[in-house]
């Protein structure tokens, strides 16, 4: 017998509980990475501040650091290294990178390439007065030089002995005078002609080791400062003539930065900190900038607050001290959060994995996304498209770095190997997805530039799989279904999907049907293997026949944006979407309806490039541009999948409705808790209509168009959805006007 409920307008039950951390409601924004290279603050405007970012751009604050923002649009390397600001006109910033010379007329907003280089740009300097005239160092390139502004360049390495040039100064009263910093048995050159000519500073105290950094004391410049790579700091009081060694109290010969200013000079290390000295040079001391921050890349001090500094760090933020060091407060909001570009969890322990963009290396995280552990730095700097943990061995892990190849750790993520380094059987190491043959150890498929590979001993040796696809396929999405032979799909950026049914030998195009032909992600359906799901630049699409026909399955998700990341939690049926600038989205049917996890409660980011599920754990991960944010207990994870057979309906009539609104009918296997509740497009909750314990048998309820306040609610899309034992159903309802 059919059960009518009266609605209840006010107190029904919450749906969801009490928000707890990752409890139905996103939590979390680690790990927080980057290296922050060199610091510049705009002369007329001290508020205005800029950072070169060793992965991920140029940053800028407006507020003095309070709050970052990146700005990479025109830049082809992200790999900054230095910064200069025009004195006349600061809206100039000129950046160097991996890739050469950078100008932005627009405050660091957009840039342009003034000089394009196979070196990276270590240092710039302006002239004081002529400020056209630009000086670059390049490592392993020497010094240019251009007198117009960056429009053309000169090499003038006459003279240079080493051509390992880190950092330039210019004399501030003698500007033809300059210093250069050079590797390993160059030091420290000197040119008195604006660098037509240069030659080691006469004593070999200055020029037997590697300089990272030279400076000149602003009050005399005379007296000249070096920051050696391990040999501590070196002093020179008469111009650059006579130098030694000041590094009395260092616990670090290892300098990685310096900053001269007033009576204070700052030194940083590699591994140690910070310590300073002031004027007289007799003993350094160390400055504590916490547990964290021991690799201080970059040093920034000003003459107008001589008590105040800024330290750069590798992977631990900046700081800021307003009293000569005493104390330091971390002043980089947004400013080091890291890039996940993939995710993966090994199910037995639940560690979750992240590789990241833009140089951040590798992640891992133990408690759900609350504190995370950086690898030891791989060899490349290279993005990280593809992580996957083996299924076996309990320590492995497998990692696509793009541009580099496939990396194996043997200690759950600590450290890295490519296995393939010597052998070069991966031919193309543009490497993006990378997938674990499901209950076997050491076998991998991986997505390169021109096709897939295969591997069968953990990427020591790779097989193509390239077969018959088109030439240049680069693969940016890869899905298995493990079988003897294999089945395959892959998809890129330009032709749709792929399928071969032969592990890879023959491939058939399968993208009848798609609206877009940028195939970003891949799902096979866990129970039946005919139906896949791809996330593409025009939303999500469904096949139900191997990817022969394709239909769109986007009910609900945000129109116009594009859908970069995909997966199911295979338990129970889940599928999650991530939308790049819209957030993460589920369905409970087959892609049939859409709505907004917990409707983005507590998701700082929405921009989403990677996902994964720990069925175990019930927890959901999402790798967004700021950092991974998670979330437990979503309500898919709650009830087990429904069952062929089972009984399970939800219907609407009419539909579109308008006045009294749609009566639901729903039917339920066996007797249990029934939710049934109306929410908006953006996944708020309009409306619990039943929660309640029901028998088993057809129920019914009716929505009369109106919210929990008993306001009418305004006419458009809206979703009911039906929580019970059996599973979830999800149905859409069109209001329409009085």
């Amino acid at each position: 017998m059919a059960r009518i409920f009266a609605i209840a307008v006010f107190g029904a039950l919450t749906l969801f509980g009490s928000p707890r951390a990752g409890n139905r409601i996103w939590t979390g924004v680690a790990p927080r990475a980057r290296s922050i290279e060199a610091i510049a603050r705009d002369p007329l405007n001290p508020s205005r501040m800029w950072v070169a970012s060793f992965g991920a751009g140029v940053y800028r604050s407006l507020d003095g650091g309070v709050t970052w923002k990146a700005y990479r649009s025109g830049l082809i390397n992200t790999f900054v290294r230095c910064l200069a600001v025009q004195p006349l006109h600061p809206d100039s910033v000129l950046c160097g990178t991996n890739d050469g010379v950078f100008l932005s007329v627009d405050g660091g907003v957009t840039w342009k390439a003034l000089l394009s280089t196979t070196r990276s740009v270590r240092s710039l300097a302006i002239h004081p007065v002529r400020t056209g005239v630009v000086y670059a160092a390049l490592y392993g390139g020497g010094v240019y030089k251009s007198l117009n502004a960056g429009a053309s360049w000169s090499a003038i390495n006459l003279g240079l002995v080493n051509t390992n040039v880190r950092d330039i100064a210019i004399y501030p009263t003698r500007p033809e005078t300059l210093l250069a910093a050079t590797g390993t048995g160059g030091g420290i050159h000197r040119s008195f002609n604006g660098g037509l000519s240069w030659a080691q500073v006469p004593d070999t105290t200055a020029t037997r080791g590697a300089a990272e950094q030279v400076q000149f004391d602003a009050l005399d410049p005379s007296r000249i400062y070096v920051a050696e790579l391990d040999r501590g700091v070196l002093r020179s009081t008469d111009g650059g003539t006579n130098w030694g060694r000041i590094n009395g109290g260092l616990s670090s010969f290892r300098g990685r930065s310096l900053a001269v200013v007033d009576t204070l000079r700052w030194f940083g290390t590699d591994g140690a900190g910070v310590f300073v000295t002031s004027l007289n040079d007799t003993m350094w001391h160390p400055v504590d900038i916490g547990p964290t921050g021991r690799v201080v890349d970059a040093l920034w001090s000003s003459a107008a607050e001589p008590s105040t500094a800024l330290a750069g760090t590798d992977g631990d933020g900046m700081f800021l001290t307003s009293d000569r060091g005493a104390s330091w407060i971390p002043v980089d909001g947004g400013l080091m959060s890291t890039q996940a570009f993939s995710l993966a969890v090994r199910p037995s322990t639940h560690v979750v994995y992240a590789g990241t963009g833009f140089g951040d290396q590798f992640w891992r995280s133990a408690d759900v996304g609350a504190s995370w552990t950086r690898a030891t730095r791989l060899v490349t700097n290279n993005s990280e498209h593809g992580v996957a943990p083996d299924p076996l061995l309990a320590g492995r892990v497998y990692l696509s770095a793009y541009g580099s190849g496939v990396y194996r750790s043997d200690d759950d993520g600590a450290t890295w190997l490519n296995p393939d380094s010597l052998n070069a059987t991966l031919t193309n190491r543009f490497v993006r997805p990378l997938l674990v043959w499901p209950g076997q150890s050491e076998h991998l498929f991986v997505g390169t530039g021109i096709g897939p590979f295969e591997s069968t001993d953990g990427g020591a040796q790779w097989a193509s799989r390239v077969g018959n696809l088109p030439a240049g396929f680069g693969v940016h999405s890869m899905a298995l279904v493990p079988g003897v032979p294999a089945t395959l799909y892959v998809g890129n950026d330009s032709a749709g999907v792929y399928r071969s049914n032969d592990g890879g030998t023959t491939w058939n195009q399968k993208s009848a049907g798609l609206l877009s032909p940028f195939v970003r992600a891949i799902v096979v359906d866990a129970v039946d293997p005919l139906r896949v799901y791809v996330a593409t630049d025009s939303g999500v699409f469904r096949s139900v026949d191997g990817g022969n026909a394709w239909v769109a399955a986007r009910a609900g998700l945000p129109a116009g944006l594009v859908v970069r990341a995909l997966v199911q939690d295979p338990a129970h049926g889940a599928l999650f979407c991530g939308v790049y600038g819209g957030g993460v989205f589920e369905s409970v049917d087959g892609a049939g309806t859409w709505l907004p996890v917990f409707g983005q409660q507590g998701l700082s980011d929405l921009h989403v490039r990677a996902l994964a599920v720990d069925t175990g754990q019930r927890a959901l991960y999402a790798g967004t541009e700021n950092g991974v944010a998670s979330v437990t207990f979503y309500d898919a994870l709650d009830v087990p999948r429904p069952v062929a057979g089972s009984r399970l309906s939800l219907s609407a009539s009419p539909n579109p409705s308008s006045g009294s609104g749609p009566e639901l009918r729903f039917a339920m296997a066996r007797a249990g808790s029934a939710q049934l509740s109306i929410y908006d497009t953006a996944g708020r909750r309009v409306r619990v209509l039943a929660d309640a314990w029901l028998e088993a048998g057809e129920h019914e309820a009716r929505w009369d168009g109106r919210d929990a306040r008993g306001f009418p609610a305004p006419a458009g899309l809206y979703f009911a959805r039906l929580v019970v034992p059996d599973g979830v159903r999800v149905v859409r309802l069109a209001r329409l006007m009085r």
